[in-house]
């Protein structure tokens, strides 16, 4: 009789040198059936945003949208070799499958959540909760007083994690990836948590 092999369990570990190239083997898309819709208020120094959750009539489908590509990789292993914040990978089964990636913003001493992304494979799991708790952590020891982050208004996954893990919507940028934002539904959308 053949039984199933046991899955081999994650390991999370600091990340070293020699995992940026594999970074790309992180499969970190999303879908999303519904997205977050900004809505401009008033105007002048008056002016708001409302965010309104919509349907959408087909789900947005982020595919490789989010892949380490050469440029990315590049920006990370600056990162990782500034030497001051937390870098972290998630193994599995000898492929890499999540990354935390976090620097110091010392002028304003809060520390920038640049990348925490899990494979497909590995969600819904807790890895996403146990890296964010790791970067509060650090974030704590290290004497910062907030968390940020940022992700985009048709990323209500990211949204709902944000929102469960205890962060609050901060901010709003409408022409930060393009001067078109608002027309394309892919709006900044900047998370804080707060440490202090």
């Amino acid at each position: 009789m053949d039984f199933p092999r046991p899955k081999t369990q994650p390991v999370i570990r600091p990340m070293t040198e020699a995992d940026i190239p594999r970074l790309a083997e992180i499969r970190p898309g999303f879908v999303s059936a519904t997205v977050l819709d900004v809505e401009r208020l008033g105007s002048g120094i008056e002016a708001g945003w409302r965010l309104v959750e919509r349907r959408l009539e087909q789900p947005f489908d982020k595919g490789t949208g989010y892949d380490f590509d050469p440029t990315e990789q590049r920006n990370i292993l600056g990162r990782l070799r500034r030497g001051d914040g937390l870098h972290l990978v998630v193994e599995q089964a000898g492929r890499l499958v999540g990354v935390l990636d976090v620097v110091p913003e010392n002028w304003n001493n809060t520390a920038w959540v640049w990348n925490l992304m899990l494979d497909h494979d590995v969600r819904r799991q807790g890895l996403g909760r146990d890296l964010f708790i790791r970067a509060v952590d650090w974030a704590r020891r290290q004497g910062y007083r907030a968390l940020v982050f940022e992700t985009q208004s048709n990323n209500v996954p990211a949204c709902r994690f944000y929102a469960a893990m205890g962060c609050e919507l901060e901010g709003i940028r409408t022409a930060y990836y393009t001067n078109d934002d608002l027309a394309r539904r892919e709006v900044a959308l900047f998370w804080i948590y707060r440490l202090t």
